[in-house]
């Protein structure tokens, strides 16, 4: 009768513990004295069906699927990993969402990897920060200066011509006028497209001053130089009238 009951005890739990599909054992084919201990076997079956499949959700990162019951001793710690994970997962979130605050205490080397990184994101978002403003600050001033520039160069008596570095096209003018009808602009223009075809000894880079005449016998000295227009390079043109200088020479 021991040898019986012994044996089907045994197998019974070593099932339990190995075997994915475990046998419910019928306390009932046991002798009276044993029932007490199969009924025991019972529960410690459910307990570990429970606690396989508890950490097989965990282990696929599924924290809202299989919950045991309460009175499972063997899934405490798992219960405890369960809700570290969901605490985890939640200050993640907020880290994602730009709260650089968040530190974890209760994972050992994981706390401290976590904790590094989210103060390297601090440390890194308040340079991008900084970066930031500077060049905000430095924008909002060379906005100034070209506001400035602009105006000096609108009020001055010199015409200011800023085309293209093969001529073709015109950046800015400040003479209300038709670039197109102004004899002295077409001049300028056609010097900057025979620099582009080779057929001026001028280099792109060099600044220069050079006369030029009009088809109405107007006289002109003019200085041309490149410069930066608008992230382009270009050529500004600084024209000065001096027809009447040159008849009195």
């Amino acid at each position: 009768m021991e040898e019986k009951n012994c044996k089907l005890l045994f197998e019974y739990l070593r099932d339990i513990l190995y075997d994915p599909k475990v046998k419910t054992l019928d306390v009932n084919e046991l002798d009276e004295p044993y029932q007490k201990l199969g009924l025991g076997l019972n529960y410690l079956e459910r307990a570990v069906k429970e606690m396989k499949a508890y950490s097989a959700a965990l282990s696929k990162g599924d924290l809202s699927g299989f919950t045991p019951s309460r009175e499972n001793f063997l899934c405490e710690n798992l219960k405890n990993i369960h809700a570290n994970l969901n605490h985890l997962t939640w200050q993640a979130k907020q880290v994602a969402k730009g709260d650089y605050s968040q530190t974890v205490s209760y994972l050992g080397e994981f706390s401290e990897a976590f904790n590094t990184m989210t103060k390297q994101l601090r440390e890194r978002e308040m340079i991008l920060e900084r970066k930031a403003e500077a060049e905000k600050r430095h924008a909002e001033m060379a906005e100034s200066y070209n506001q400035l520039l602009m105006e000096l160069i609108a009020r001055s008596e010199e015409e200011i011509l800023v085309t293209s570095l093969d001529g073709q096209e015109v950046f800015y003018c400040n003479r209300a006028v038709d670039v197109k009808k102004r004899g002295i602009y077409r001049i300028c223009m056609e010097q900057t497209a025979r620099i582009a075809d080779g057929e001026h000894d001028q280099l792109e880079s060099y600044e220069w001053d050079w006369e030029a005449e009009d088809s109405e016998n107007r006289f002109y000295r003019i200085t041309t130089g490149m410069m930066k227009w608008q992230g382009r390079k270009a050529y500004t043109h600084i024209i000065q009238e001096v027809t009447v200088a040159s008849r009195m020479r």
